[in-house]
């Protein structure tokens, strides 16, 4: 409602040169974020009109208007901050707080080696944050503190920088959702550099332990879920091992990257709703959501005649169409099976079945629409593509979202989130699997326009008449159009659209999360969108 009034907050880089300045502008921003209930992550056209708000109420606050946003984001992971240990905390300190002139310190691929000289103020700052078991480096680049996220060893960060920095270290904060706070620097010279050491120290003692129940390692949780899909425990769970489940149960330990159970379970634990009682349940349901998704991709290779799979033969041509097609139906039919013998309460069953069913209508429908496409043979709309897209894809991503949802508990607004977001995802996901393809079969020349492609439905509504022309040629078996096609200037520019398209839809999906009231899931959806996409 104020973004029109408001002041572009992206343009300052002042920043008050007294401790008291600051504390007191920090005091107005915690009443504000205390008010607002601010949940963490936030993204960037968050922080900018919150920090506008402030302006709005406090015009002397104008020009410390970068300075607001960085106390906003810091106030809105306060909470999450406060209640990872120390020795899970990162410190990250810029090299031009040491002595310009008179540092001994040397070098190595982490950054400076403090000597404890006393010359600046590095040295009492690292022994604090030794002291209470913080990692601290100190460089001016961030690979080591992403190998440190990477390794699961650390959950966030609080780095010390000019507003500069911070601005551009923003959006990698934002896209793998790292709880982080930012001390800002008095003076952005890049030389003898100082900071507010008691704002500092303070964020450096924060500390609540009732406040996060821990980083959930995705990589770790995969590994987890992988051990369920062995053969052995298959036939346990589906209580069969006659020669039709056996291919089945093949079919099911074979590749794949497991998004489906993986987001189920994570959605479980972010919702602090798995226990070691509920275990073997949660199990049950992982799988089913895999059943589905199987069970779907058994079909599609057939009606793709898509002759491989994961690098090896498809099931049809493992065996052939009728046995796989009978596959396809079995998963379908245990994916049910393991819903009814999840041992979830008799309104959790109800809500279980009927989202597995909408889902499996749904995606019916997203193919049903492609095939009914290619026997027309005649170049679909955007628009009309990207319905495919998400009837096709998205149903997936939703069931498994809402069945980790459904287990815990979750309320109808939570639902209907999951549901945009969902939406957002499976379309987001086709895009960029449909860029996959289109590059990978122009450049070998195997590009067939007659299957749906969202690169050529824009292209045709650039010029029709060339499409047309392409499409009657290749009607007639002309084997040239594909090399054509990789070299107009219109293809690249399609595939820039594309790659547009992409990203809004990603940010769609982030877009969803904004009414999102707990953070933990929050935390969970950002990063599962950019692992995934």
């Amino acid at each position: 409602m104020f973004r029109e009034e408001l002041p572009d907050i992206r343009l300052s880089k002042a920043v008050p040169q007294s401790a008291e300045k600051i504390k007191h502008i920090r005091e107005l921003i915690r009443d504000y974020a205390a008010e607002k209930n601010l949940v963490p992550p936030l993204q960037e056209e968050e922080v900018i009109h919150h920090s506008g708000i402030l302006i709005w109420k406090h015009p002397e606050l104008f020009p410390y208007r970068k300075l607001l946003a960085v106390m906003i984001n810091n106030y809105a992971w306060h909470r999450i901050f406060s209640g990872i240990p120390f020795n899970r905390r990162i410190l990250l300190l810029p090299k031009c707080m040491s002595h310009s002139t008179e540092c001994p310190a040397e070098y190595d691929d982490l950054g400076l080696l403090c000597q404890q000289c006393g010359r600046c103020d590095i040295a009492g700052i690292i022994t604090r944050a030794d002291e209470l078991g913080y990692h601290t480096i100190v460089s001016e680049g961030t690979t080591a503190v992403t190998l440190l996220l990477a390794s699961g060893k650390v959950e966030c960060v609080i780095g010390v920088g000019c507003l500069h920095s911070f601005e551009r270290s923003f959006p990698l904060a934002v896209k793998e959702a790292v709880p982080s706070i930012a001390i800002p620097l008095f003076n952005a010279e890049c030389k003898d550099s100082r900071v507010d050491l008691d704002w500092l120290n303070e964020v450096l003692s924060l500390r609540d332990e009732t406040n996060w129940q821990g980083w959930i390692d995705l990589n770790l949780l995969k590994q987890e879920i992988g051990n369920w899909f062995t053969l052995e425990n298959l036939h346990r769970l589906l209580e069969s091992e006659d020669a039709t489940s056996n291919i089945a149960c093949k079919w099911m330990a074979s590749g794949g990257k497991r998004w489906r159970p993986l987001i189920m379970v994570a959605v479980c634990k972010a919702l602090g709703s798995m226990t070691d009682a509920n275990t073997e349940a949660i199990m049950k349901l992982a799988v089913a959501v895999e059943c589905f998704h199987k069970a779907s991709l058994v079909h599609d290779d057939i009606e793709d005649d898509d002759a491989e799979r994961y690098g090896a033969p498809a099931l049809h041509e493992q065996h052939d169409i009728p046995v796989a097609i009978n596959i396809g139906d079995l998963l379908m039919g245990y994916g049910y099976q393991l819903i009814a013998r999840a041992w979830m309460k008799g309104e959790q069953i109800t809500q279980l079945l009927t989202i597995a069913a909408q889902g499996h209508r749904d995606l019916s429908l997203g193919q049903g629409e492609e095939l009914l496409w290619r026997r027309r043979k005649e170049l679909l709309p955007v628009q009309q593509i990207l319905k495919i897209f998400s009837n096709k894809t998205s149903p997936a991503f939703e069931v498994a979202l809402l069945f980790g949802a459904v287990v815990a508990g979750g309320d109808k607004a939570l639902m209907e989130i999951i549901r945009n977001y969902s939406r957002a995802l499976g379309i987001a996901y086709q895009i960029k699997d449909d860029l996959e393809d289109f590059n990978a079969d122009i450049g070998s020349n195997s590009f067939n326009i007659l299957q749906p492609s969202l690169i050529t439905a824009i292209i045709n509504e650039r010029d029709p008449l060339l499409m047309q022309d392409c499409l009657e040629r290749t009607r007639k078996g002309d084997e040239t159009v594909a090399a054509e096609l990789s070299q107009l200037t219109q293809t690249k520019e399609a595939v820039q659209e594309a790659e547009k398209l992409l990203e809004d839809y990603k940010q769609k999906a982030l877009n969803t999360l904004k009414e999102l009231n707990n953070p933990a899931m929050k935390i969970l959806l950002i990063r599962l969108l950019n692992k995934i996409i």
